[in-house]
């Protein structure tokens, strides 16, 4: 890959790139700074795009559109969704999909398809880098991301999430990457540090941790670029 659009949602989680990016050039569009310069002497392209699928769908083909990227990796934290997975693990997603959308909408509706399958190739560089990186803490783990419109904190909701999909993990921006990136036949993988397990603790439990587990995601990315 030549140049690697690199994003997540809130400053916490690509700050850590920006500062490390060397000869930038910012850009604006629709509100968005994108940071066009190097990162382990690869081209890349870092923004923040704001919570939420829609700003992460506008980001995606801004990235695509405007910036000629071949590749696409979205870093950030997320909810827990299983049992093994805990607070800072991470989650390399090898589908992502929409929890907030009927499955029958997205079988019987256009691009007609129901889940998003990440990058064979990012998938394999973010599990060797895992397995050769002891600094990186936490358990990984390779599996399906869904995404709504939502942070998820009750059990409820939790419950209903988990019976429809059998996700690791739930956040809010993931499934709209994959969906733009397919619609463009562009490589992704989304990349998930949890801070918390989405349940009624949830709020409690992402102040705590939301930073150590944004600062997880963003070191895996870093040395992601080193092998690609």
């Amino acid at each position: 890959m030549k140049k690697i659009g690199i994003f997540g949602a809130m400053d916490l989680e690509v700050e850590t790139l920006i500062n490390t990016m060397k000869e930038v050039k910012e850009h604006k569009c629709a509100g968005t700074s994108f940071y066009q310069g190097k990162l382990a002497n690869k081209e890349v392209v870092v923004a923040c795009c704001g919570v939420g699928k829609v700003n992460a769908a506008s980001c995606t083909q801004a990235l695509i559109s405007i910036f000629d990227i071949d590749g696409i990796i979205n870093t950030g934290i997320a909810g827990g969704m299983r049992p093994d997975v805990k607070v800072c693990d991470i989650v390399v997603s090898n589908e992502v999909t929409h929890h907030d959308v009927r499955r029958e909408q997205m079988i019987h509706c256009y691009p007609n398809v129901e889940v998003f399958k990440a990058d064979p190739h990012l998938i394999q560089v973010a599990k060797e880098v895992l397995q050769s990186n002891d600094h990186l803490h936490g358990n990984h783990h390779i599996g399906k991301i869904v995404s709504g419109e939502c942070f998820v904190n009750d059990k409820e909701l939790k419950e209903s999430i988990i019976e429809n999909h059998k996700p690791h993990c739930v956040e809010m921006e993931g499934s709209a990457i994959g969906h733009v990136a397919y619609l463009n036949n562009i490589p992704f993988v989304v990349i998930r540090s949890i801070s918390d397990n989405a349940d009624n603790e949830a709020d409690m439990t992402y102040k705590e941790f939301e930073s150590i587990a944004a600062r997880q995601s963003s070191n895996l990315v870093m040395e992601m670029l080193k092998h690609l």
